[in-house]
């Protein structure tokens, strides 16, 4: 039997279907925007900060995206580790291109950041 991020995300009292999933990869330089990606050395506020802008492409990110975030970071291959759940306050600004969000870490998942890793 395998197990599936749905069970889990809802041990943690997270509906799956009312949360957004993001998985980063180390970028260095995004190139439609050419904004600063995240690395292996990113601290957790240029990764807050990198996850709070998002394109205002509905083909890439949702239009109305949900409150809950569940945030993964790429450990290699095809695997990716916990970095944290977030919660989304709401949009804060768009720019036509670019679309920021205020986002708090929540405390949804604590125990698992950094140990979690999924494939």
């Amino acid at each position: 039997m395998t197990l599936t991020l749905g069970p889990i995300l809802r041990s943690a009292g997270i509906e799956p279907a009312d949360a957004q999933v993001i998985r980063h990869a180390y970028v260095k330089e995004h190139e439609d925007t050419g904004l600063q990606g995240i690395h292996a050395d990113s601290s957790d506020a240029e990764i807050l900060a990198y996850t709070s802008q998002q394109s205002t492409n509905p083909r890439i990110f949702p239009v109305v995206p949900p409150r809950i975030w569940v945030v993964f970071i790429r450990e290699g291959g095809d695997r990716a580790r916990l970095w944290s759940v977030l919660e989304n306050r709401g949009e804060v600004s768009n720019d036509g291109a670019l679309r920021t969000f205020d986002l708090v870490i929540s405390d949804r998942m604590a125990n698992l950041r950094n140990r979690f890793v999924i494939g």
